[in-house]
């Protein structure tokens, strides 16, 4: 297995010499996921067509660098494999044996010096660590196996996080949304990363009363320019009760624009868009039974 020269070199050479062994793999995990991004048009196919046959050639590998960076979880397994296996790691890849490269999640447990560390960055698309790193959010896909407290305290010696505090009670929900998109905006991720952090900002900004009545957020397909679309809908009283009180946006190329109900439902109707996961939030007021096949 071979992987990009350049990509190698660059974690290489960010690698202090005076690091433990578990440090360097920690530091690497960590590194790989603030260059990688995950791949948004095999997160909208499912996986399926010409988009899964590209990642499904091994010799991609060789051509991941940091420009080059949109993977899907078994290249990120497999890069990361790479370097426990130039340091001489043990591991262990799980839910696929290394004759079937592409079949299925892939993460993999690593021990050293009697650590159990079970790495997956894909523990979710939207909400794993390609995107936690990058905001410097907690790590979800680092879990230890044992000795969990010691390995915490490593961890947080490496690994900084940033605590995001915004106190915005005196904004409507449409302020509110404006706030997020400019933050979105300011940080100019990739597509991904970008939907990812705009949900991790709802989360924070909106209670559950609120997001199950007030906002709604969903993520849909434009198979025209085949890439994914934000629908934003917002009610000042109920989806469920006031639905034709709700007004709708679109986040696309980090901007907010307002959309009418009848262009959505026309671009539903004509399969422009379509709803790519069966378990993605609907848009309210437009009750079609339209998924990726």
């Amino acid at each position: 297995m071979e992987i990009n020269t350049k990509l190698e070199s660059i974690i290489l050479s960010n690698l202090p010499n005076n690091l433990t062994i578990l440090e360097k793999v920690i530091l690497i995990y960590i590194m790989l996921a603030r260059i990688l991004t995950y791949d948004e048009i095999f997160y909208i196919m499912n996986g399926q067509g010409e988009i899964a046959k590209y990642h499904e050639d091994i010799n991609n590998l060789k051509k991941i660098n940091i420009i080059n960076n949109k993977i899907v979880c078994y290249e990120f397994n497999y890069i990361y494999a790479y370097f426990l296996d130039l340091l001489n790691v043990k591991y262990k890849i799980q839910d696929y044996s290394k004759d079937k490269y592409t079949k299925g999640h892939a993460n993999l447990v690593f021990e050293i010096n009697g650590f159990k560390v079970k790495a997956d960055s894909v523990s979710s698309i939207l909400m794993g660590d390609l995107v936690n790193v990058k905001l410097n959010y907690p790590l979800n896909g680092l879990v230890p196996l044992n000795k969990k407290d010691e390995f915490k305290e490593i961890l947080n010696r490496l690994y900084k996080v940033k605590e995001e505090n915004f106190k915005l009670d005196n904004l409507n929900n449409y302020q509110k949304v404006k706030f997020i998109i400019n933050k979105v905006k300011e940080r100019k991720l990739a597509i991904i990363d970008s939907i990812s952090y705009l949900l991790l900002l709802r989360d924070d900004l909106f209670n559950f009363s609120e997001k199950s009545s007030n906002i709604r957020v969903s993520l849909v397909r434009d198979n025209e320019l085949l890439k994914p679309i934000v629908v934003i809908s917002l009610n000042p009283y109920d989806f469920e009760n006031e639905e034709d009180e709700t007004d709708y946006y679109l986040f696309d190329n980090y901007e907010l624009k307002e959309i009418s109900i009848e262009e959505l439902r026309s671009n539903f109707l004509n399969l422009k868009y379509e709803y790519f996961e069966n378990d993605l939030a609907r848009v309210p007021g437009i009750n079609l039974k339209i998924y990726h096949k």
